[in-house]
């Protein structure tokens, strides 16, 4: 009898926890009904979010990144009716890093190399290595070919194989730079 007591309450524990969701998204704001909040899934999906004020009212911070451990609140009702109504068990701290990469045209002046592994590189006078992102023009493919284009250039050491000082984006295809219509009064 002990076996189907303990066999029937641990059921009913994964039961409960298989409702469960783990919902990333963004905190919103809408003057709606005099003003509600909701919680925009990555995905897309709204949810509006119940439970202890001491764990709901800190997400309250329109545009800020979250992520919720929550459970559905079958039977609720709301007055917005924004999307799905979850009670929220826990926030998940979570850390979100830029992702904007600095991408800069610039003009590399320099020397067409190849390393061991085959990637192609210029190296310029002051020795600053860009690796490029696809194979250069057929006429930079040797060795000691000179380099001279205007290029979009990803300045990050970490994106490239060979830790160089930045990634070629657009090959050796020149940036065309045009010049600002001057302002007609007619």
């Amino acid at each position: 009898m002990k076996f189907l007591i303990l066999s029937f309450l641990s059921f009913s524990s994964l039961i409960g926890r298989s409702q469960e969701l783990t919902i990333s998204g963004t905190i919103h704001h809408t003057t709606l009904e005099g003003g509600c909040w909701y919680l925009e899934g990555d995905g897309g999906k709204r949810y509006e979010l119940t439970g202890d004020t001491g764990i709901v009212q800190p997400l309250r911070m329109d545009g800020q990144h979250v992520v919720v451990r929550a459970m559905p609140a079958k039977g609720m009702a709301s007055i917005c009716m924004m999307g799905e109504i979850v009670r929220v068990l826990q926030r998940i701290d979570t850390v979100r890093y830029p992702i904007d990469l600095p991408i800069w045209p610039m003009t590399i002046d320099g020397k067409v190399y190849r390393t061991k592994s085959g990637v192609w590189y210029v190296k310029t006078s002051s020795g600053q290595r860009y690796e490029f992102k696809i194979a250069p023009e057929k006429k930079y493919r040797h060795a000691g070919a000179l380099f001279h284009q205007r290029v979009r250039v990803l300045l990050d050491k970490k994106s490239n194989k060979d830790k160089m000082d930045g990634v070629i984006l657009s090959g050796s295809k020149p940036i065309q730079i045009t010049k600002q219509k001057t302002y007609d009064p007619r």
